[in-house]
């Protein structure tokens, strides 16, 4: 055997060690690796089952603010509509009663000889309020 031939084997042999070394670091870490999944799988599933009972607890929430707010919009649709409703109903009615109101008692005072009281001074009978020879 030649030296080139010893030293072929040689590097062959040592090549094979070294594949071996890894594949049995290789086998070590997978094993680790496995192992830290099922850590992650034994921990992550009660926790996503909560996160899930969690959710369903919001959504039920969340639906029950929006029958809140739908019931306020129409509460709030119906006042409107009824607050809408008396103004037509009472408004016009209201004023003309009151200028009937106003018509009437202007008249009265017509009648019955007395000035219209615009709340001026000219408006008022004499001796009411400050006498014209007194000084304030």
């Amino acid at each position: 055997m030649t030296w080139a031939a010893v030293a072929l084997t040689l590097v062959a042999v040592l090549l094979a060690a070294a594949l071996v070394i890894v594949t049995v670091s290789l086998l070590r870490t997978l094993r680790s690796l496995r192992l830290v999944i099922d850590d992650l799988n034994r921990e992550a599933g009660p926790l996503l089952e909560d996160l899930r009972g969690d959710a369903r607890k919001a959504s039920r929430g969340l639906d029950r603010v929006d029958d809140l707010v739908g019931a306020a919009e129409s509460v709030t649709r119906r006042v409107d509509g009824a607050s809408k409703a008396a103004y037509v109903t009472f408004a016009s009615p209201v004023v003309k009663v009151l200028a009937v109101g106003h018509g009437v008692s202007r008249v009265s005072r017509k009648l019955r000889g007395r000035p219209e009281a615009n709340g001026t001074k000219e408006d008022r009978p004499r001796g009411a309020g400050s006498s014209p020879g007194r000084k304030a």
